[in-house]
């Protein structure tokens, strides 16, 4: 959760140095450049919140796994939370 918080604040950063770029510079080249890698980060830190929405409504969920269960059916129980909502965070096996 360190990792993806930390992301996020480096994804802001770098958007609000981006509009910046578009603000101040004169060179249509950067601010079409600035545009485009804005937008680019802007759909990345979208993609990060809401993943980070997925893994804390799991976490908070309490899931409990068997070991005994198997992989298939602990990968499942994993992304599924007590309400019954089934979230896809992990990757497919």
């Amino acid at each position: 959760m360190d990792y993806l918080h930390r992301m996020e604040r480096i994804y802001e950063s770098e958007i609000n140095r981006m509009q910046d770029t578009v603000d101040n510079s004169t060179v249509a080249r950067e601010v079409t450049a600035a545009t485009k890698r804005k937008e680019k980060l802007q759909k990345q830190l979208k993609e990060c919140k809401e993943y980070d929405e997925k893994i804390g409504h799991l976490a908070l969920s309490r899931i409990e796994i068997d070991l005994d269960d198997g992989v298939k059916v602990n990968y499942e129980k994993m992304q599924t939370a007590n309400d019954g909502k089934k979230y896809q965070v992990l990757a497919k096996i």
